[in-house]
């Protein structure tokens, strides 16, 4: 009898390693401590079953470890294995034996390339920021179960057979910041970490590993640095740090309401401008919540003007406005915020409770409000129209589009629709969103961008496109982790101008009113040391794009598009949050 076995073999004359991922393509990647190991899979043919390592469900994917990867920036042409329409199975053709690093092996009695069946490929458009996957093929080993001897390849006299399906790992990168140009190193392009792929001939599934070899020995001296320890290559894969947008793992719930309270304080508002980043800056008028004049008004006490810095609520509005291209809050979508299948109620506190969740209705945005101001691009859905909802005897919400007795009246959309999507000027709105529920101190990466989108739900990376009505997959629908869909930012996005940008921000030259946004100058009031008067601070009108993105004097430019372009946008707007957030005066962010 014999049995197939994993054959280790090293892409590479140095080990490191790759996974293969959900948040990437159709693996994951991951890295050990210490000497520094990890591990991905991905299935080559039909097989699910078998010895995994992902531990859990595909949905732990998206809260384990993330790290720096290899992506296409988008327009790029990629290879994908093929398979055939009508079965889904992977298509064998006879063809040069391709090895793990993409190279032909040879046939030493005729100079020229073994011929096996390997899977064939085909061509499609890459999206910006999905991952560059490999595309060797590894080889294995067959053990013979009653011999234990490994059985021979007749074809090569060696021990090694091809893997009949392409790696299709996430490719891992050095931070060249941190370590510079590796190349001299490894060989590989891009910063690129030397991987090591085995195959599992029983499972038809190819695992990658960052394993523990050495990138540097003890006493080694890199880029003008010595260290007195050894660095593994293992210690070069980059997690990336969410920080605060960690957020975006809470529950929907929890950001159904910050979306809630983000949507009460604009309708509040008297006047909606942007601050230096493009935050939402409201203007409101705060009342006493007791004390009422004579008319039985209530007392006014101020007039306060402040930007909406909630990170989570931030969040929200960002996850709004990419899914849905508006901030609109359907008619259907208004019922009260399901925080469990108690409604969020604790089952002893159900016992002391008569009456169950909330049966108000959940705000929608005020569309003429936001048009007033100019800011109809946040508020432009599909079907707008006047609608009436009530209750049945239940208590399920009825929406109507004819007026009813008791009904309440509402303006805006009644359902989400397929035409409605993030266009023009949603992607800037949106790149200030998450650059204002990020940390003031971090920075906004391509990463970073690609795993949020995931995490929250606007790339499609696990799951199924349908589900019957016992939440099992339905025949035929796709899986997401086989075929992952990513947003396009191609789609819809203008380019970004960092200099013009930067010269529509800042502090206010007209009021916004009468279906105009408000102008700006492209200066913000903060405070500058006084360079005569040590320890004193002068309020004073700063260039923003000079200061924050240059010298003080000249600033440095960027124009980008697709998820370049948008990654940099949501950056500039982090570091000018962070400009004001150290030098503005407080009352005024």
């Amino acid at each position: 009898m014999y049995v197939a076995v994993v054959a280790l073999f090293l892409g590479c004359s140095v080990n490191a390693l790759a996974g293969n991922g959900y948040m990437g393509g159709s693996g994951t990647t991951t890295a050990g401590s210490g000497s520094g190991s990890g591990s991905g899979s991905t299935d080559g043919g039909t097989t699910t079953d078998g010895p995994l390592t992902d531990q859990g469900s595909d949905q732990g994917e998206l809260f384990g470890d993330l790290f720096v990867i290899d992506r296409y920036l988008g327009g790029e042409t990629k290879r994908v294995p093929a398979v055939d329409p009508a079965t889904g199975e992977p298509m064998l053709v006879m063809g040069d034996w391709i090895d793990e690093n993409g190279n032909p092996v040879i046939d030493p009695n005729t100079n020229a390339p073994y011929q096996v069946e390997q899977q064939a490929w085909t061509t499609a458009p890459a999206i910006g920021g999905e991952p560059k996957l490999t595309e060797g093929f590894a080889r294995y080993t067959i053990v013979n179960e009653d011999t234990g001897e490994t059985e021979i390849n007749p074809m090569t006299g060696d021990i090694y057979f091809p893997a009949p399906y392409p790696s299709q790992c996430v490719q891992p990168v050095a931070d060249a910041v941190r370590w510079g140009d590796i190349s001299s190193k490894t060989g590989l392009p891009a910063n690129h970490l030397p991987l090591v792929i085995t195959f599992d001939s029983t499972w038809e599934r190819t695992e990658c590993e960052v394993a523990s070899t050495i990138f540097l020995a003890n006493g080694e001296t890199w880029d003008g640095i010595t260290y007195y320890k050894d660095i593994y290559y293992a210690d070069l894969v980059q997690e990336v740090e969410f920080g605060r947008l960690n957020l975006g793992r809470a529950p929907d719930a929890v950001l159904d309401h910050a979306f809630d309270e983000a949507i009460n304080s604009i309708n509040k508002s008297k006047s909606i401008a942007l601050d230096a980043s493009g935050r939402l800056l409201l203007t409101t008028d705060v009342y006493d919540e007791f004390l009422t004049n004579p008319d039985g008004t209530p007392v006014y006490l101020e007039t306060v003007t402040k930007a909406i810095d909630s990170p989570l609520e931030n969040l929200a509005l960002y996850i709004k406005l990419m899914r849905d291209g508006n901030l609109i809050t359907p008619a259907d979508e208004r019922g009260a915020i399901d925080r469990s299948i108690l409604g969020g109620i604790p089952l002893w506190k159900l016992l002391e409770l008569e009456d169950g969740p909330s049966k108000s209705l959940r705000p929608t945005i005020d569309i003429a409000h936001m048009q007033e101001f100019g800011l109809g691009d946040l508020v432009d859905a599909s079907n707008i129209t006047t609608y009436w909802t009530t209750r049945d005897a239940e208590g399920n919400l009825i929406v109507s589009l004819e007026a009813c007795e008791g009904c309440e009246q509402s303006y805006g959309i009644t359902t989400r629709s397929a035409n409605d999507m993030s266009v023009g000027d949603d992607f800037v709105f949106s790149a200030t969103f998450v650059a204002s529920a990020a940390d003031k101190t971090g920075r906004m990466t391509m990463d970073k961008v690609v795993y949020l989108n995931s995490i929250l739900g606007i790339n499609l990376v696990v799951g199924y496109s349908e589900y019957d009505e016992n939440g099992d997959p339905v025949p035929g629908a796709i899986s997401y982790t086989k075929n992952p869909v990513y947003f396009n930012f191609a789609t819809g996005m203008n380019e970004y101008n960092r200099q013009s940008a930067f010269a529509n921000r800042g502090n206010k030259v007209t009021e916004p009113g009468g279906g105009n946004p408000a102008t700006y100058d492209g200066n913000v009031t903060v405070l500058v040391e006084d360079p005569a008067t040590a320890g004193t601070w002068v309020q004073t009108d700063m260039p923003i794009f000079a200061n924050v993105f240059g010298d003080g004097t000249t600033g440095q430019d960027f124009t980008g598009t697709d998820i370049s372009g948008f990654t940099a946008m949501s950056d500039d707007d982090l570091q000018t949050i962070g400009y004001i957030h150290t030098y503005q005066i407080p009352g005024l962010r």
